[in-house]
């Protein structure tokens, strides 16, 4: 299997944030932290178009994330909140998507160290994105 670009791990990586926040809010009864996670969701999704126009501007084969993966997360957020739907609980399902997330592109930054500048930025506003909402979900625990 060859290897993913560096926009592709974070093109994959904002399409599980887009995919999934809605869900996470959608079970939620507090307004403030479905607010959050609404600037989450509007930060991600403006870095996975950013991602996609890159992609594309540099002909790099753009890879979707697979409908295994995102039935998966749409599976176990509605397993996992079938008994537990408050807003500590759903913060920190949030706050482990977001670290898996961080855990994935530091580790493509690591691996891709030759990749432009531009891919690398985006990575890297990724990151610092990531840390602000890891920030923000901690109030709600």
């Amino acid at each position: 299997m060859k290897k993913l670009s560096l926009l592709n791990h974070v093109y994959q990586n904002t399409q599980m944030g887009v995919e999934s926040l809605p869900l996470l809010a959608a079970k939620s009864q507090d307004c403030t932290f479905r607010q959050a996670v609404g600037r989450q969701w509007k930060e991600y999704r403006e870095l996975n178009r950013q991602a996609e126009e890159l992609l594309r501007k540099k002909q790099i084969p753009v890879r979707d994330v697979g409908n295994a993966a995102k039935m998966s997360a749409t599976v176990m957020t509605n397993m996992r909140t079938l008994m537990d739907r408050t807003t500590s609980h759903l913060a920190e399902m949030a706050i482990q998507g977001n670290t898996m997330g961080v855990t994935q592109i530091t580790r493509a930054l690591h691996e891709d160290r030759d990749s432009d500048p531009e891919s690398r930025a985006l990575a890297e506003r990724l990151l610092q994105a990531t840390d602000r909402n890891l920030q923000d979900l901690r109030k709600f625990l």
